[in-house]
């Protein structure tokens, strides 16, 4: 896949995401300033505080689903003492195993519901505005292997990390004056922005692919 890679003052990218957090007592000012005054709505439901503990049980569903996963991989792959009872019983453990997860449902409405969440939604927009405000007029072409992307949220929900999910918690909960700059650029996802590398002083976001001329 192709991003864009370009480097940025880390000192500035915090400051503008700071001086974005602090108006949350003027949702109207916040959301021209993000030049989203036709989502002023939603603005004004980001900046309302909020609870995420939902997140500690859709992680728990997601880790016992994962479980029963590994429990039929293993039993399909000879790693369990039911290959010595036949086939027959083998076969009649994997089903058994298959209906329990069905019983969870669709567990890809567990991110869903996050990443609709205003609170979510608004806190990418400043973190997109950082990026766009602190660039440094490099901004280059880069093919990567998408496996080596970082998205911390999403990695979160793929080995159910109850550890971040915990301190994601604390931040998102938080008056949106006081969330942390420095920790909505490096741990969180914007709508276009990829990772803040701030030891490197390089950006990362999505852009489409360039065209290839004949």
């Amino acid at each position: 896949m192709y991003i864009i890679s370009a480097s940025f003052d880390p000192a500035l990218a915090c400051l503008k995401a700071s001086e974005l957090l602090a108006l949350g007592d003027s949702p109207e000012r916040l959301a021209e300033r993000l030049g989203i005054r036709r989502d002023l709505d939603v603005v004004k439901q980001g900046v309302a505080q909020a609870s995420f503990i939902r997140l500690i049980n859709d992680l728990a569903r997601i880790k016992q689903y994962l479980d029963v996963e590994k429990q039929i991989e293993d039993i399909q792959n000879g790693k369990t003492m039911l290959s010595f009872l036949g086939a027959g019983y083998k076969e009649k453990q994997i089903a058994k195993h298959k209906e329990e997860l069905r019983k969870f449902g669709a567990l890809v409405e567990t991110p869903r519901w996050f990443y609709s969440q205003p609170r979510v939604r608004l806190l990418s927009a400043i973190r997109d505005y950082a990026l766009d405000g602190s660039q440094q007029g490099d901004a280059a072409w880069k093919e990567v292997d998408e496996k080596t992307l970082v998205f911390p949220i999403a990695e979160m929900y793929e080995n159910s990390d109850r550890a971040f999910a915990e301190t994601l918690i604390k931040e998102m909960e938080k008056p949106l004056k006081d969330v942390d700059p420095k920790f909505l650029l490096e741990k969180m996802e914007g709508n276009r922005s990829i990772t803040f590398d701030f030891s490197a002083g390089v950006a990362t976001y999505y852009v489409p692919a360039p065209a290839h001329s004949d």
